[in-house]
């Protein structure tokens, strides 16, 4: 039997149903983990420095990735979010906005944001917890793409051929 966690962040009321949005569905501790260090990665990197990078080229890069999270997350749909690594069990594939060019534009926009501030406020300790951050979203795309290759199968085969993993022309 596998660990299923949900978290609910709204009730959405209609007259014929009650949906549920989800924050975040985990089925197992690897998911878990992935999630856990990524979200503790950012807290870190969040408190320790400044929350606004304070020269003009670093603060481009930061609006850039915060209106480019803000698209993704419009473009995924409030009820096809998760925080977590596994797909959601009525989860759709989305493939428009961003996602036409990049597979996972939301860790393409946390590292536009985070970098800048790493930059502009640079310690080793900092340096070393962005690496960990990197680590740790590397590998849970490996695991998402691998659970929406099971979940969408040809689908996904199709769409993942045609866009690139997190930074357009390089990965």
């Amino acid at each position: 039997m596998g660990l299923n966690i949900f978290f609910y962040i709204a009730e959405i009321k209609s007259k014929t149903s009650l949906t549920k949005m989800k924050l975040l569905f985990i089925t197992n501790l690897k998911a878990f983990f992935l999630f856990f260090i990524q979200y503790l990665s950012l807290f870190t990197l969040i408190v320790t420095g400044p929350v606004f990078p304070s020269s003009s080229p670093l603060l481009i890069f930061y609006i850039a990735g915060w209106v480019l999270g803000i698209w993704s997350i419009l473009a995924m749909g409030f009820g096809n979010i998760n925080a977590g690594p596994d797909p959601l069990p009525e989860g759709r594939l989305v493939s428009k906005g961003p996602y036409a060019v990049i597979r996972h534009p939301m860790y393409t926009a946390i590292l536009l944001v985070i970098t800048p501030l790493l930059l502009d406020h640079f310690t080793i300790p900092r340096l070393l917890i962005m690496m960990l951050l990197i680590s740790n979203l590397l590998l849970k795309i490996r695991y998402e793409e691998k659970q929406m290759s099971l979940s969408h199968c040809k689908k996904y085969s199709e769409y993942s051929a045609g866009t690139w993993q997190l930074i357009p022309y390089v990965l």
